[in-house]
């Protein structure tokens, strides 16, 4: 697996912002090949956003597109971005 990893610092509306991110961004994610999963933490004026692909190349993909739409959409700016193979993932037994 193959893992995004993107701080972003925003100036918007929280609420605003969600709302956008859930409507624009989440669809480029889902639809993007090789996607697993998606999740986004806000903290204070930071926004995490946490991505699992099944390779380099669709987390590549979906970068791409995410930082474009993130760029014309929303006041979000990049303060630290990843990008790697996952070492381990630990997932509870349920």
């Amino acid at each position: 697996m193959y893992e995004r990893v993107v701080i972003y610092t925003y100036s918007e509306d929280r609420d605003e912002l969600e709302a956008k991110a859930r409507e624009g961004a989440v669809p480029i994610v889902t639809s993007t090949p090789g996607y697993i999963a998606y999740a986004v933490m806000f903290h204070d004026d930071k926004v995490v956003s946490v991505s699992q692909w099944e390779s380099e190349a669709h987390a590549k993909e979906a970068d791409g597109a995410l930082i474009d739409w993130v760029k014309a959409n929303t006041t979000m700016k990049v303060e630290q971005r990843f990008m790697g193979d996952l070492a381990w993932l630990e997932r509870a037994s349920r």
